[in-house]
């Protein structure tokens, strides 16, 4: 592939002298490569004209292999290197993580790659970007083929009612509370919250609450017994969970 638009997700060193890149694509979609020699490059200022890459890093990269691990054979800027700071920081390795753990491999995703351009370029502005990233969320859960379905009872196939308290079955759907009682209290939401999340509403502190709430559990389903780095890096940063995604 040839001069194909990429973020860099992820990069961690390989052998002597290289790296291991995680890339997401526009017209590929997640792929990793070997960018050989860049670090004995970067040292020397010789050899293959590459440079190390880091996260946020959007090029025009080319590749080549038959193997599903590529080699990077070169790469121009496509844009400034975003330089986030602070919670917007986190929130991006946040993302990348998401990325490199629950995206499949060489499926195109080009509407999702521009959503995630979109939310960088708030974080980089320092615009507030909750409301983009409770969307990414649940446009990623979609993506994979497990979206939640925010309009059913999925007991009797009723829609939700905003004055109704569900309770939430990961990977499943929502199922109306009534007058039981014992079920874990952060696996319930109301119906209100609820259809404001559907419709990407998010300007009552109570719906971001929930989203955050609703999003964590989702997406714990898929990431499994393995813990966020992003979110326990965070955690020696900040304190108070209210400042994490």
């Amino acid at each position: 592939m040839n001069n194909e638009l990429v973020y860099v997700l992820h990069t961690r060193q390989y052998r002597e002298s290289s790296q291991l890149v995680d890339l997401f694509s526009r017209e590929v979609g997640r792929l990793r490569v070997v960018a050989r020699g860049v670090r004995a490059a970067s040292r020397s200022k010789k050899g293959s004209g590459l440079v190390p890459l880091q996260p946020f890093q959007p090029l025009f990269a080319s590749w080549q292999g038959k193997s599903d691990l590529k080699t990077l054979t070169g790469h121009d800027s496509a844009a400034s290197v975003l330089m986030l700071q602070g919670k917007a920081l986190y929130i991006g390795f946040y993302i990348n993580e998401l990325l490199t753990r629950l995206m499949p491999e060489y499926i195109p995703h080009q509407d999702f790659f521009d959503q995630y351009a979109r939310l960088l370029t708030l974080l980089g502005h320092g615009a507030d970007p909750e409301p983009e990233l409770r969307v990414f969320e649940l446009r990623l859960l979609d993506e994979m083929g497990y979206g939640i379905n925010f309009h059913v009872d999925q007991d009797d196939g009723s829609g939700l009612a905003s004055d109704a308290d569900y309770l939430f079955h990961p990977g499943e759907g929502f199922s109306r509370l009534g007058k039981r009682a014992g079920q874990p209290v952060k696996d319930i939401f109301s119906g209100a919250d609820l259809l404001a999340i559907a419709g990407h509403q998010f300007s009552s502190p109570a719906v971001r609450q929930s989203a955050k709430r609703l999003m964590r559990r989702a997406l714990a389903l898929h990431l499994g017994a393995k813990p966020l780095y992003s979110r326990a890096l965070f955690a020696e940063v900040l304190s108070g969970s209210s400042n994490k995604p």
